[in-house]
């Protein structure tokens, strides 16, 4: 993952510079002097590891439907980390960042890591036992095309049938999108399925040294994982019973 002083030394961030975060509440970054903080939870709100504010700012919104109340260029410098693919809609946030900022930098999953099939984890509860390509909760996939971020649907559907069962991924964990003045993008195809399926299959076929693919479906995994399965169920360990005691 990029560090917050990997951001600073590579995009040049100075002391002075107002910066914004957009999507920022659950991770927010500590060696990074916000100015202005916008989500629609507030850090101290975080349902998986609340902190207390950082930034100078804090502007509750829903960045899928409203408008950033700021004006143009207002900022220095904007910030999006792992947001994006969580959004039922990408679009207006992406406008709205591009107005309200000179320059920024956008993070979220790269392409090939998040379609990776999980192992089975009974004790997580974000995924439950099933296996799952990358993320269940993540709507979008993100790539680079020329000089645009090519955005296109997550669909499940798809990354079950057994010519997308992908179980390991050496490429970039992350991708990476640098922006100056305007943000460059393009919306995939969803209504044709089979094209989304040809782009799926493209995307594959173009990355096939980073890719390994093997029998991931359903509840179908090595004997080790369901032991250690079992095991954590019953001493009841893993990431859903430390959270379940948040609540």
């Amino acid at each position: 993952m990029l560090s917050d002083k990997e951001i600073i030394h590579r995009f040049q961030l100075k002391p002075t510079d107002k910066i914004l975060d957009v999507g920022g509440s659950m991770r927010q970054h500590l060696e990074i002097k916000v100015d202005t903080l916008v989500d629609i939870i507030r850090p101290e709100e975080a349902p998986y590891g609340p902190t207390e504010l950082l930034a100078k700012n804090f502007v509750r919104l829903d960045i899928t439907r409203q408008r950033l109340p700021f004006k143009d260029n207002e900022f220095d410098f904007c910030l999006c980390s792992h947001t994006l693919e969580d959004l039922i809609s990408p679009f207006l946030v992406l406008e709205e960042m591009a107005r309200t900022a000179k320059r920024g930098l956008i993070v979220t999953p790269s392409f090939g890591s998040d379609i990776v099939f999980s192992h089975l984890n009974f004790t997580d509860w974000l995924t439950g036992a099933r296996r799952i390509p990358g993320q269940a909760h993540h709507k979008w996939l993100f790539y680079k095309q020329g000089r645009k971020i090519r955005i296109i649907p997550k669909n499940f559907s798809i990354l079950y049938t057994s010519n997308f069962q992908v179980a390991q991924w050496s490429g970039a964990e992350e991708f990476v999108y640098y922006w100056e003045g305007k943000i460059e993008y393009e919306k995939g195809n969803d209504l044709n399925i089979h094209k989304l399926i040809d782009e799926y299959d493209g995307y594959i076929k173009a990355h096939r040294l980073k890719i390994k693919k093997g029998r991931a479906l359903f509840y179908i995994d090595s004997p080790f994982y369901f032991l250690r399965e079992f095991a954590k169920l019953l001493l009841k360990k893993g990431e859903g019973f430390k959270y379940r005691k948040n609540f």
